[in-house]
């Protein structure tokens, strides 16, 4: 798993480094740029409440919680984060099929963007 973390922030940085780039240009942002910034606002709010649900889950874990983290992670795409929150639901709910559901599609998802 460290390595996909690895992975992760260097592809960050490397899309960090191309918008900087971009703007240090002069590029105008165009609409579509817009709709990055307005999904940037959104992925921050999904983070904050991903953030704030797992401090709760510090204190009493249930399988809701696991699930909303793993899907939060899913919708940032972090799929290593999200395997390991479906996989903490999957045990808490004494091995349901939709922690297992869930589960097995971040692994599958986890797998595809190691092999790129």
């Amino acid at each position: 798993m460290s390595i996909l973390k690895a992975l992760s922030v260097f592809i960050i940085a490397l899309w960090l480094a191309a918008c900087g780039h971009a703007t240090k240009n002069g590029v105008e942002p165009t609409q579509e740029g817009l709709a990055t910034k307005t999904l940037s606002a959104e992925e921050a709010e999904v983070e904050q409440q991903v953030a704030r649900i797992s401090e709760e889950l510090k204190d009493e874990p249930t399988v809701k919680d696991w699930l909303l983290v793993g899907d939060g992670n899913m919708y940032l795409k972090r799929y290593d984060e999200a395997v390991s929150a479906y996989r903490e639901a999957y045990i808490l709910s004494d091995y349901a099929e939709e922690p297992k559901r869930k589960l097995k599609r971040a692994m599958f998802l986890a797998t595809i963007a190691l092999s790129k």
